[in-house]
């Protein structure tokens, strides 16, 4: 039987696979699975286990509820995990290796728990826990809403309250706690007005390091990250003397010897343009640390975009057992791959394949087995298992869980392309060849851009659910990583510092020439849009050239001036763009596609969510206003509270399904495009 198309609904039917985790003995891994629920309008996450000798996968827990965060005991014969099954919030719970019944560990008030880590000796278990503040817990709502008052007063002290997908912090962060793996009795060891994060056991079990900025002004120094230490038993931290910088996923070698962290020294680096490297020094400490990667030129960290995948997960820095080498992710042309350096530097070598993106990853306690997350644009994600031997990987098994659906649909492998850009830069891009295809004919064209900017499109190593649609809609789909993307060095990336819509334009105008050059193209059918800082620069390229026939700015920013206050990360004034947003706001200004509102003539269709942190709703109000005041063609589409900046990533899916079918009636409206049923019929 011929497959079919991808079509709007399969967004439901695609099961998404995350956190990866291998037995300490190699044999088992458990790994998570998230699916859609269409008629509960809910997504829901269990535990699957993969035999690593078989192949064959099972689901490992319930449905109905989310499962996160497996992870193993040293005996291998326990997982620890994360369930919110007894909501509200969320509590540690732990299962036989060999199924049955979970059995609930902790008993904290409401609150959320993250971060599970199983001491060397198996009998604690470390996490980070923050305790929703009373007013804002269930019950608390519950009485409010009975006698019909008004919710709290919310106070802020600090320009970091809230985060975009999460919502307001009221006072409350993430503390590290330990639990006793026998009786569940947990207590906080390490509790301080800020954030902890990245916990991780020292190998004698005594003690726990973690990262914190604990300076007072956290949030206008943010990227002064420090590595501290307290005693498994709690007590006064300790900071240990680290490069000061950004960092995260700090991890002790197992001889004791030696810390590792992710990160990099630029304290100025507010927008992501620098590579995060793999960063080592000794274990008590030392102000400069060596960098393992950085001449490499390649960003460490999961920097693919996507809407079906899980990136990350898990610890993205680990050790080999003998303390001699170090493996973690690496983005770059569009892959993200696992890769190996050894302590003492040298190249640094990958371990998965090319064209295919990794996720989640985890070693065997022998360093023989390597577990992780690995897809391709037409495979979805799969645990894998990959054998090491003598320096060499071999793959072992893989446990797909799509099998049904993706023997059903064709997802089409992305085309590669890379083309010179006006000034003789190489920018690098994908197509989608829309569907049915007739050689003769010329196809309407969408061109998409990114968010970001500091991130990558994967194009034949990442699966993604709306570009495939749009291609079996009967659009071309034609899709880039322009500068001030990741993946192509620091220079490429920070090549638009201060300076959005230059070098960046260029490039995206590069790749509309491109397109419209394509045999099977029609220019005069051209559409461009994207998401965040992709909306960004559709909203600067209507107001630059009337080339393209309509255009979709999701969740955009549109007045920096006006955004810098009103984010949910603060903005570090002229750190990037020169100037301030109170008496010296010209920078920002003259970057603003609002700044440019009298010049757009093309139909333009704004997204945005109430619920946005990141990129808050009056971004798309205030181009929206400036429009209609012309009597220009523009729709605003306003979706509801319960979505956020990441609405078509992992919003209810009935805004996602809504949203999908918005866009596609938007770009058929002004593109002609065809009706792949009425095609087929």
């Amino acid at each position: 039987m011929p497959k079919r198309p991808v079509a709007l609904e399969d967004l439901l039917r695609f099961q998404i696979p995350g956190d990866t985790q291998i037995s300490p003995d190699g044999g088992a891994v458990a790994f998570t699975v998230r699916r859609l629920d269409g008629e509960k309008n809910k997504q829901y996450v269990r535990l699957w286990m993969l035999d690593a000798e078989s192949g064959v996968a099972r689901p490992f827990t319930g449905d109905g509820h989310s499962d996160t965060e497996p992870r193993w005991d040293p005996s291998g014969e326990r997982l620890a995990f994360v369930s919110d099954r007894d909501m509200p919030g969320s509590q540690l719970y732990l299962i036989s290796r060999h199924g049955g019944e979970a059995e609930r560990l902790t008993r904290l008030e409401e609150g959320v728990v993250q971060w599970p880590a199983w001491s060397p000796d198996g009998s604690r278990i470390a996490f980070l826990y923050r305790p929703t503040p009373e007013a804002w817990r269930d019950q608390s709502k519950k009485a409010r809403q009975e006698k019909d008052l008004s919710s709290p007063v919310r106070v802020h002290r600090k320009l970091f309250y809230r985060l975009d997908g999460f919502g307001y912090f009221d006072d409350s962060f993430p503390q590290l706690w330990v639990a006793d793996a026998a009786t569940g009795e947990a207590r906080a060891v390490a509790a301080v007005p800020h954030s902890i994060r990245c916990p991780s056991w020292t190998p004698d079990g005594r003690s726990l390091v973690f990262l914190a900025n604990l300076n007072p002004d956290d949030d206008l120094e943010p990227l002064r990250d420090d590595i501290w230490i307290v005693a498994a038993e709690g007590g006064e931290i300790r900071r240990i003397p680290s490069p000061a910088g950004p960092k995260e996923a700090v991890a002790v070698s197992p001889d004791g010897r030696w810390i590792a962290f992710i990160g990099h020294t630029d304290l100025d680096d507010t927008w992501g343009g620098r590579n995060d490297r793999v960063l080592v020094m000794p274990f008590t400490g030392a102000e400069e640390a060596r960098d393992l990667t950085g001449s490499s030129d390649l960003a460490v960290g999961y920097l693919t975009l996507s809407d079906m995948h899980d990136a990350g997960g898990g610890q993205p820095l680990q050790w080999t057992p003998d303390s001699g080498s170090l493996l973690f992710p690496v983005s770059s042309r569009g892959d993200t791959r696992l890769f190996r350096v050894d302590l003492e530097g040298g190249p640094l070598t990958p371990l998965t394949p090319p064209d295919h993106e990794m996720g989640a990853f985890s070693l065997s306690a022998d360093g023989r087995r390597i577990a992780a997350l690995v897809g391709s644009a037409t495979d979805l994600h799969q645990a894998t298992v990959f054998h090491i031997e003598e320096h060499s990987v071999l793959q072992g098994v893989s446990a797909g869980v799509n099998g049904e659906i993706l023997a059903q649909v064709e997802l089409q492998m992305p085309e590669e392309f890379e083309i010179q850009s006006g000034d003789g830069t190489r920018v690098h891009g994908w197509l989608l060849r829309p569907i049915p295809f007739h050689a003769g004919r010329r196809h309407p064209c969408v061109l998409y851009v990114h968010g970001g900017p500091a991130l990558q499109y994967g194009g034949r190593s990442a699966p993604f659910h709306e570009l495939q649609l749009l291609a079996a809609s009967g659009f071309a789909v034609v899709f880039c990583n322009p500068r001030g993307s990741k993946g192509y060095g620091e220079a490429h990336t920070m090549a638009i510092k201060g300076d959005w819509g230059s070098q960046d334009w260029t490039d995206v105008q590069a790749v509309a020439d491109y397109a419209a050059d394509l045999p099977f193209v029609d220019p005069s059918r051209m559409a461009i849009m994207g998401g965040s800082y992709g909306g960004y620069m559709t909203a600067w390229a209507i107001g630059h050239t009337d080339r393209f026939r309509c255009a979709i700015a999701d969740r955009l920013v549109s007045n920096l001036h006006s955004m810098s206050g009103t984010c949910d990360f603060p903005w570090q004034h002229g750190k990037f763009y020169r100037g301030n947003a109170w008496d010296d706001p010209s920078d920002l200004w003259r970057v603003s596609p609002l700044h440019f509102a009298g010049r757009i003539n093309t139909p333009l269709l704004l997204v945005h969510s109430d619920g946005d942190l990141r990129c808050p709703v009056g971004q798309a109000e205030e181009l929206f206003a400036a429009l209609r005041l012309q009597r220009k063609e523009v729709e605003f589409v306003r979706y509801p509270a319960e979505s956020s900046h990441g609405l078509s990533r992992n919003g209810p899916p009935d805004l996602r399904l809504d949203r999908l079918r918005r866009n596609l009636e938007w770009l058929r409206r002004h593109l002609n495009g065809i009706d792949p049923e009425k095609e087929r019929e």
